[in-house]
C-alpha cells in the first residue's frame, strides 16, 4: 500500500504540471495572436476622416474649398468621437494659420467666402475645442477673431460705399444720356 501512495502522488503532480505547462502554452499562444492582430483604435469612418483631414492639411486646405477642408473634417470626427485627441490637436495647430488663410480671403476681396471661413473658426472657438480654459491664449484667440469680424465688416462697408458710388455714376451717365437725347 505504501507503493501506491508514492506513485499515486507522482501521477498527480505530473498531471498537474502538465495542465500548468497546457495552460501556460495556451496563455502565450494568446497573447501572440492578440499582438499579431491589427490594433485599430478608432473606426474606420474615423480613420478615413483623418486621413482626409491631413490630406486637406498637407494641400493647405485648412478652412477652404467648401466641404472638403481639414476643419470640416475633423468637425466631422468630433461628431462621432468628440474626444479624438488627434482631431482636436490638429484643430489646435491648424487655428493659426486658418485665421491668416481668412485674412487673405478678406483682403482678396472674396467676402461671402471669408464669412464662411470666419464661422467655421468661430465654430471652432465657440466648441470648447481650442486650449484648456485656464491658457492664456483664448482671449488672444478671441480678440483675434472679433479683429477678422472687425475686418470683413469693414470691407463690406467699402464694398458697399464702391457699389452706391458706381450706382450713382451709371445714375448720372443715364441721366446725362436722356437729357442729351431730349
Amino acid at each position: 500500500m505504501q507503493a501506491l501512495v508514492p506513485s499515486a502522488w507522482r501521477r498527480r503532480a505530473w498531471l498537474g504540471g502538465s495542465l500548468v505547462l497546457v495552460l501556460v502554452m495556451l496563455g502565450g499562444w494568446w497573447q501572440w495572436r492578440v499582438r499579431a492582430a491589427p490594433v485599430t483604435a478608432e473606426p474606420d469612418g474615423v480613420r478615413i476622416l483623418l486621413d482626409l483631414a491631413a490630406s486637406s492639411l498637407r494641400a493647405g486646405h485648412r478652412v477652404a474649398p467648401v466641404g472638403s477642408n481639414a476643419f470640416e473634417f475633423y468637425f466631422s470626427v468630433l461628431q462621432v468621437d468628440p474626444h479624438n485627441r488627434t482631431a482636436l490637436a490638429q484643430l489646435r495647430a491648424a487655428f493659426h494659420p486658418a485665421r491668416e488663410d481668412v485674412e487673405r480671403t478678406i483682403a482678396a476681396g472674396d467676402l461671402d467666402e471669408a464669412q464662411r471661413e470666419l464661422q467655421l473658426l468661430r465654430a471652432y472657438d465657440a466648441g470648447n475645442y481650442r486650449y484648456d480654459p485656464t491658457h492664456f491664449e483664448l482671449h488672444a484667440d478671441d480678440y483675434q477673431l472679433a479683429l477678422l469680424g472687425g475686418y470683413l465688416d469693414a470691407q463690406r462697408t467699402l464694398l458697399g460705399r464702391r457699389h452706391a458710388d458706381e450706382a450713382r455714376e451709371i445714375s448720372a451717365r443715364l441721366a446725362a444720356e436722356e437729357a442729351a437725347a431730349h
